[in-house]
């Protein structure tokens, strides 16, 4: 894949754990939802990873973790008053929970196994992850307000993570195995519908921000590119429902984002040699390169107004997280250090 570089019995929770929760929330009252005035992501610049965020416009970071532990994986909550991520300070990968200031912490799991990619809901109540306890990778529920995560699916196959669906009725997830198990599912959270969407190695499913449609990649004889799926007419969703190809490069095609109005997907391609940066509209039309030099450029986050993006760029070596407008213009490099920083999510 050219130069590119990879990013990569529950127990029920204490009465301690819960009152925790409440007096997180009750700190949290007061915070304003970030707006997109703050980027979060993971810097190892003091030799581990840690969860930092930064101010697009000033430049000025600060750390929310500081320990001895690996901390990863960052996503803002949906209001932007807190941020889940991943940490093995237990001896294991468990969820954790930082407010926005860095002040409290709490570990959310408390699961023999480990625990890894979480996903809010859309109205913030729920996170979704993956958890290996029963011996394989199964999805999990977890409802925030203090009762124990419930797994919402079963297989022998591995399950890894996808994403919601703005409404919150489904949630989308990939599964490993054969052409009966594997490609793109989604289920219900209270577990209760099915719907096997595709049967090919296909992976990374992100859901357009007005619930019409799903990109995706497809792992094809050692190429991927990116496909699209769409509900019904009737807003309904239907196994092997039909599949258009977006784009057709002999080179790799990885990373859907889509833009807040869902009219525009940016991706990553290497089909000039190493990691770019691209957009196209939602057919696949007028793909447009944005970044252009010999280094790695990863990781596309749009702002929450569609006007800008977050990236990661090694064209100084390491990862370092930059910011341009959504055509492209004004690059600009917002960390600065000899460490990688990484996963950014606005």
């Amino acid at each position: 894949m050219g130069g590119l570089k990879n990013n990569l019995p529950a127990k029920i929770f204490t009465l301690g754990l819960a009152l925790a929760l409440v007096g997180l929330m009750a700190l949290l009252v007061g915070c304003g939802s970030s707006s997109g005035d703050e980027i979060v992501f993971v810097s190892e610049v003091d030799g581990d990873a840690e969860i930092y965020v930064i101010d697009p416009k000033s430049g000025k970071a600060r750390p929310l973790t500081d320990n001895r532990s690996k901390d990863y994986n960052p996503v803002w909550s949906p209001d932007g008053k807190e941020i889940a991520y991943v940490s093995d300070e237990s001896g294991d990968l468990e969820i954790n929970l930082v407010d926005r200031k860095g002040e409290t912490i709490i570990r959310l799991t408390h699961i023999a196994g480990n625990d890894e990619s979480p996903l809010w809901s859309p109205n913030g109540k729920n996170l979704a992850f993956i958890s290996n306890q029963d011996g394989n990778s199964e999805v999990y529920l977890l409802d925030l307000e203090g009762s124990q995560p419930t797994r919402i699916t079963a297989k022998s196959a591995d399950d890894s993570m996808g994403d919601w669906s703005p409404n919150g009725e489904w949630l989308a997830f990939v599964r490993t195995g054969s052409a009966e198990e594997r490609g793109l599912w989604l289920r219900n959270p209270d577990g209760v519908n099915l719907v096997h969407l595709t049967q090919e190695e296909d992976s990374d499913p992100a859901w357009s921000p007005n619930g019409d449609h799903i990109v995706f990649v497809r792992q094809t004889d050692g190429n991927s590119d990116l496909f699209l799926i769409s509900r019904l007419k009737d807003g309904t969703w239907q196994d092997e429902v039909e599949q258009t190809q977006l784009t057709q490069h002999p080179s790799y095609d990885i990373a859907p984002a889509w833009s807040p109005d869902s009219k525009t997907i940016a991706f990553v391609s290497d089909r000039f040699g190493n990691g770019e940066i691209f957009v196209m509209d939602d057919d696949g039309s007028k793909q447009l390169r944005l970044t252009t030099n010999e280094a790695d450029d990863l990781d596309p986050v749009w702002s929450p107004d569609g006007r800008q993006m977050a990236f990661v760029s090694h064209l100084y070596g390491q990862g370092e997280i930059f910011v341009m407008d959504d055509d492209g213009a004004n690059q600009r490099r917002l960390t600065t250090n000899d460490a990688e920083d990484h996963s950014p999510d606005w």
